[in-house]
């Protein structure tokens, strides 16, 4: 069971401006998929290939965020733990939380799908069965999710919390699902955000707390 919330150590309300200004970084090309009208964070995707980016530096290897979201047309985001500085894994993935109005995944990186010889066997169409048969275990392993119902227009509130190897989804103050898996412990995350698929999602009142 993840423990209870403690000191407070970031909060942004995006209240007061347009941008999103220092301590955030855009993938490159992104900058105008992410806006700031009224104090709310609208992201939507503007590249055929990709989700829009936009994550927040921060060092850490235990996390416990909270932040409101709500679907207004876009299909899918994903909250993205990343590791600039790792290259065992594809971009820097660590753990990821997927959320679509139907379903909320986690997802192990630093040991699952991310990790380099785990994408290459993911990306060979022409695994040996006993190599399908590894590939279907570690996905297994490291993965799991559950469904939900979010309505379109509808503000909640996602938290997400990594203690050790354990990772916690709440939504709207319930636990959603929670999964063990040793990537989770990885010491030397850098830096944490969304990908939007689509247009539009939206985000406000973002706080990182301390996890003692």
């Amino acid at each position: 069971m993840a423990k209870a919330r403690a000191s407070l150590l970031f909060e942004d309300d995006f209240e007061g401006r347009s941008q999103l200004g220092d301590g955030y970084r855009t993938g490159q090309g992104m900058e105008d998929a992410w806006t700031i009208r009224d104090g709310v964070l609208f992201g939507e995707q503007i590249r055929d290939d990709h989700g829009s980016t936009m994550r927040k530096q921060l060092n850490f290897a235990d996390l416990h965020v909270a932040f409101d979201f709500r679907f207004n047309g876009g299909s899918r985001f994903n909250f993205v733990i990343d590791d600039n500085n790792d290259k065992t894994v594809h971009a820097g993935h660590v753990a990821r939380a997927s959320v679509s109005p139907k379903r909320i995944s986690i997802s192990d990186d630093k040991v699952g799908s991310m990790n380099l010889k785990v994408r290459e066997m993911r990306q060979n169409k022409s695994l040996a069965s006993d190599q399908q048969k590894e590939l279907d275990e570690i996905l297994r392993r490291t993965q799991t999710s559950a469904k939900v119902n979010l309505a379109k227009g509808e503000w909640h509130q996602m938290e997400v919390i990594i203690q050790g190897t354990v990772m916690t989804v709440r939504l709207d103050g319930e636990k959603v699902l929670s999964l063990d898996s040793s990537g989770f412990a990885h010491p030397t995350k850098t830096q944490f955000g969304m990908t939007v698929n689509g247009s539009s999602i939206d985000f406000d009142n973002l706080k990182v707390y301390s996890t003692d």
